[in-house]
This record gives structure tokens, sequence and C-alpha cells, in this order.
């Protein structure tokens, strides 16, 4: 990934300190820094009071936890901060053109940050609109915000770096097309609803075997269409009475199509740090579903329960990110049928001279995730240490039909058939 922005964060950290206590006090300001300056947006759409109960629930989002608690999640929070803060200088550009220049430097800051900045422009023309600001001006700041993002693809491409799935694909999206990719995301997206309204459960992995990859019709298919028709229709219905529930769902349709593995394949299938942006319209259009809530008392009582309900989710989830092994234990505990998590179990099982639960390990998680190479070549490195060459050939084997670079695949290979050779010599 080619994300200067953050980069040049983790080296100017390292130069202060070298203690991850530096670097997470460090994630927690920028969380903190857009925290505030997403709730000065939401006072300027919607006025003080909905901007304040935004606010609260942004802090204590549960979803968030990972993106500030995981130091690789700054740059979620690096390009919200960015993000939020050309929007409100696209605001200020309506009455004071000067404004125009801190859209282009904020929107050029978030996409050296991460990449989700791309929906900037039309984030601005959702303001613009939710405003009910004059619509032939909308222009000037959109154009403040495409041109660096247009620049930034441009130094990319000359850098040489796929910035939008450099990690690979999606375990379980591989060799399917835009629209075999869309309707396997309806499914799944479940669990971003559930996470953005209804984070209860949370987990340290979201992938196949907890999750399912599926391109046929299925009753989720049935239930993820239903709750994108229900949405829909809730946001029409209201576009005018409670406006501010229109705004924060089609803020989320906005920021979660370059994660959401439609438009184009990502890394991960869900991850809940890049629910950050995302968030914001979840809890704008709970914010203003709120006020229509009588009488007032019941209303704040309400949002005290539900932010004293997101700080006690946040913190309980906190310790799953402190080190790899505590996060390990949130694997077995979140996702235990995880291809990731079965993986992890199985190597765990070889090295404590378990070899059959071992394996069975490994052959679920290749069953879960058979067109990864990982766990094939661990796989095959223990058949190796059992002088198992048969097994370990074919493990090999495969895993060189998936990625012919694959060097370590390559030379167990050449172990294995050399072992093999020799068991049948004379």
């Amino acid at each position: 990934m080619w994300r200067p922005a953050v980069m040049t964060s983790w080296a100017l950290d390292y130069r202060v300190s070298s203690s991850p206590h530096w670097f997470h006090a460090i994630n927690v300001f920028w969380a903190a820094l857009a925290t505030a300056l997403f709730t000065l947006l939401a006072c300027e759409l919607a006025g003080p009071t909905v901007g304040l109960i935004t606010g609260l629930l942004f802090a204590v989002h549960p979803v968030h936890v990972e993106a500030v608690a995981n130091v690789v999640g700054r740059a979620e929070l690096m390009a919200a901060a960015a993000y939020a803060a050309a929007l409100l200088c696209a605001i200020r550009a309506e009455r004071r053109p000067v404004w125009l220049v801190g859209v282009a430097l904020a929107a050029m800051f978030a996409m050296m940050s991460k990449e989700i900045a791309v929906t900037l422009p039309a984030a601005i023309v959702l303001v613009w609109v939710a405003r009910r600001d004059d619509r032939r001006a909308v222009w000037r700041p959109v154009l403040a915000a495409t041109v660096p993002i247009i620049a930034y693809f441009i130094a990319q491409g000359v850098v040489g770096i796929r910035t939008l799935y450099a990690g690979g694909l999606a375990v379980g999206l591989e060799h399917l097309g835009p629209l075999q990719r869309s309707w396997a995301m309806v499914a799944l997206s479940l669990q971003w609803w559930r996470l953005l309204f209804f984070p209860t459960h949370l987990s340290a992995d979201y992938s196949p075997g907890e999750l399912t990859v599926s391109t046929g019709l299925t009753l989720a298919h049935v239930l993820g269409l239903a709750v994108l028709i229900a949405l829909g229709a809730l946001a029409w219905r209201t576009r005018r009475t409670i406006p501010g529930i229109a705004i924060g769902l089609a803020w989320v349709v906005i920021t979660i199509s370059p994660i959401s593995n439609v438009l184009f394949p990502t890394e991960f299938l869900i991850a809940e740090r890049t629910l950050y942006l995302v968030s914001f319209g979840a809890v704008f259009a709970l914010a203003s579903a709120a006020m229509t809530i009588r009488p007032s008392r019941l209303r704040y009582a309400l949002v005290a329960v539900a932010v004293a309900a997101g700080a006690v989710r946040t913190i309980a989830h906190i310790p799953t990110w402190h080190d790899d092994e505590v996060h390990y234990q949130a694997l077995r505990r979140d996702a235990p049928r995880s291809y990731r998590t079965l993986w992890l179990e199985g190597k765990d099982e070889f090295v404590a001279g378990r070899p059959g639960s071992g394996e069975r390990l490994l052959l679920q998680s290749i069953a879960f995730a058979p067109n990864l190479t990982g766990p094939r070549v661990e796989l095959g490195r223990f058949y190796l240490q059992a002088r198992l060459w048969q097994p370990a050939i074919a493990q090999f084997r495969t895993a060189i039909a998936l990625d012919s670079t694959l060097a370590p695949a390559r030379e167990g290979l050449r172990q294995a058939l050399m072992g093999a050779g020799e068991s049948s010599g004379p």
C-alpha cells in the first residue's frame, strides 16, 4: 500500500519513541480529532442537539475499537479526520471561496492516508443537498476535492502499487466477477447493518468458516435484499419529515462502496476497522431519529443508555487487540470456525506433538479457504517432517498451481520429491 501520510506519521512516532504506548496514544489523538470534527459536521447538518448526540454515539461506537486499538487502524482515523475536515471546509467555501484551498488540502491528506477518501466528492454533494445550499455552486468544492484525488491516483500509478487490493483478494471471492461478488455481498451485508446498528457481538475475524460466501439463492440473500429495500423505503419516506435518517443512510451507501467488494475487490470480506468512516452515517441517522422521541426526558434517557452500553461494549473489546497471544485467544473465542483460527490451531497442535488433530484442523482450514496457499504449505511442511512424501507432494503441487511464484512451495516440493525418490530406491 502507498499511504505516505500514514507511513510518515509512523516514522515520526518512531523518532519520538519506539514504545507501543506512544503509538497507541497517537491513535487515540486521531480518534479524538475525528470525533470532534464529525460532531461539528453533524451540528452543521442538523443543529447542536443532533450534533452532540451524534458525537457521543460516534465516540463510543464499539466497531471503532479495532481502528483505534490496533496501530494499523491509524489509516482509517487519519483518512476520516481529513474527510470530515474537507466537508467542513466545503460548507464554509460557499460564502468564502478561500476555503476551497482547505477542501483540496484535506482531500489530498485523506487520500494519502487511505483510498476510502475517493468518495469525498459524492459526500460533498450529499452535504450540499442536506443543507439546501445553492446547488449551482456545488461544483466548486467537488472540483477542489476531485483534482487531488485524481492526482493521487496518477502518482500511485507512477509508484506502481495497486492501492485498492494490494494485500490480495478477500478469501472466498477469488475468481468471482463483479456481478457474482455483488450478489455474494448482498448476503454478507447483514453483517454490516448488525455491526453499525446493533454491535453487541464483535469478532476478531470475519472470514470463511464463520461467514459463508455464496453466489446461489439463500435465506441470507433474501434477508439481505429485504433489509436493503426496507432501509431504502425508510429513507424515502422520511426524506422530508426526518431528513437526517435519509442523509445518514445515504452516507452509509456512499462511504461503504470502496470497501464493499462490489465496485472492486478488496482484501477482506468484512473488517470492523473499515466501518469507521461509514459509522458516522449510522449514528447520525440514529441521532436524528432520537429527536422524534417524546417526551424529551425519555429521549435523553434512551440516549444515555445507548452511550453507556456502547462505552461498556467498547471497553470490553479493547483487550482483543492487546498483543498476538490475546488476539489468538480472541480468535478462538469469537471465530472458532474461521479458516484463520483453524490454521493457527492446527499449527499449534503439530508443535504440541498432536499430529492427528493438527492435520484435521489444517484440512478443515483448507476446506474453507481452498484457494489460499498458506495452510497448504504449512500442512506440506508437517508432512515432510513426518516423511509422508506423497501427501506433502500433493499439497505443494496444489499450492504451486495456485501461485506459481511461491518459493516455499517449490522448495518443499523439491524436498518431498527427493524424499520420495530415496524411499523408493533399492
